[in-house]
């Protein structure tokens, strides 16, 4: 099965038709906040066949550490605001907007010494593809995944009582959000 995650073309003509919308009076589909995982590999050919296969998944996760294609998974607090976009005015009063820049804000809690590691050596500016998904079960990033950067730093507070925690950011470039799907891990 391939992905279910087309691309999308952008309108070439004001006659274009615009996209279908959805919506139930009796029974509206929400979804709720907070990314919960992030999944991570490397850039160069980390990208999955099919985001929808459990067991491609599975096989991934399973490789052996040194493997390049092996995808991690990292527990978090996170979320993804509205991203950073320009909007560039043109002739005839007609306004275009370029790429966006899209942040994941990201916390991890669990400051043990392997996770310590895994901060200090993404300290180097490895390029990476990443899929994130919320805590109600959303997939996000299709069979490409989301190529970005990825910023991690160790904050100590002043305060017992508080926890240490990896802070910090996962940065794309993007015209459009990513592809979304409902998750099969």
């Amino acid at each position: 099965m391939a992905s279910t995650c087309l691309p999308i073309v952008c309108p070439t003509s004001c006659t274009d038709p615009l996209p279908d919308v959805d919506f139930s009076i009796c029974a509206p589909e929400i979804h709720t906040g907070e990314i919960s995982n992030i999944y991570i590999t490397t850039a160069e050919n980390g990208e999955l066949t099919d985001e929808n296969d459990a067991t491609e998944w599975a096989t991934r996760m399973a490789l052996l550490s040194t493997n390049p294609l092996k995808i991690r998974t990292l527990v978090v607090l996170a979320d993804k605001p509205a991203p950073e976009e320009s909007e560039i005015t043109i002739s005839n009063d007609r306004t275009v907007v370029g790429e966006k820049t899209h942040t994941l804000n990201i916390d991890i809690d669990e400051t043990n010494q392997v996770n310590y590691e895994f901060l200090r050596k993404m300290e180097c500016g490895q390029k990476i593809l990443i899929w994130y998904k919320t805590a109600d079960g959303l997939l996000y990033g299709g069979a490409s995944g989301i190529a970005g950067t990825l910023r991690l730093n160790e904050v100590i507070p002043r305060s017992r009582k508080e926890l240490v925690v990896f802070t910090g950011t996962f940065k794309w470039n993007s015209k459009t959000a990513p592809c979304r799907t409902v998750s099969v891990i």
